[in-house]
């Protein structure tokens, strides 16, 4: 529960030591290890559409990690939330079309900036897997969030007087809880389903969140509590 706690520590302690090694891993043999060779796919659906089928159209500055250690710093990282995976390129001035897709595998991490984003193989009782970004680890239970962004057909005008509607990116974020028994738990949007989420210790709960007057539906609030939570 606690490996991508410790990357956050151990980012800054081997930064300066790894980034010269990272200057060429796009030679290394190990390369296949964590890049595939799927180079990204465009949007084929034409020009006019609203949305993107990113998170950030950027790429921005990351570093990629393997349990634990840093395979590459300083690349270019890009999450396509309709594919639902990260694109890389050897830098941030690297051209787009030479990016490839990072391949998916609990064992791989991304950090973009303080962001850290992990893979979790898909569970078939649930539907969930993919990428989720880490926003609280304890040693019980973390907190997950997913972004999804659903592709939307545009539409013609029914007449001369409406416009057309244009195909759009419609994007949607769900939280998740991550139990000792690496269950993954989509958290319901109200205050009581998340209270009830977390099963034991309601009455503590309760009193905590009357105590410290907060808004479990804001998420800074949210992991206040469980991270009280994570205490009992």
């Amino acid at each position: 529960m606690k490996r991508t706690a410790a990357l956050l520590i151990l980012t800054f302690a081997t930064l300066i030591s790894s980034s010269l090694k990272a200057q060429g891993v796009f030679n290394d043999p190990e390369t296949d290890t964590y890049i595939s060779q799927k180079a990204i796919t465009p949007p084929d659906h034409g020009y006019k559409f609203t949305g993107s089928p990113y998170a950030d159209k950027r790429f921005q500055q990351g570093f990629v990690f393997r349990d634990g250690v840093i395979l590459a710093s300083n690349v270019g990282l890009r999450f396509n939330a309709l594919r639902d995976e990260f694109e890389i390129k050897k830098s941030l001035n690297t051209s787009n079309y030479a990016a490839k897709v990072l391949v998916k595998s609990e064992d791989i991490y991304v950090k973009i900036m303080n962001r850290l984003f992990v893979f979790l193989d898909k569970n078939e009782e649930t539907g969930a897997g993919g990428y989720y970004e880490v926003l609280f680890e304890g040693e019980s239970l973390s907190l997950y969030k997913k972004l999804t962004k659903d592709f939307i057909e545009g539409k013609k005008a029914i007449n001369s007087i409406a416009t057309d509607i244009l195909p759009m990116y419609k994007e949607k974020e769900a939280l998740f809880l991550l139990n000792e028994n690496k269950e993954l738990v989509e958290l319901p949007g109200s205050k009581n389903g998340k209270v009830n989420s977390l099963g034991s210790n309601k009455k503590q709960i309760k009193q905590y969140i009357r105590d410290k007057d907060l808004n479990i539906n804001k998420n800074y609030d949210l992991i206040k509590l469980l991270r009280y939570y994570d205490s009992l």
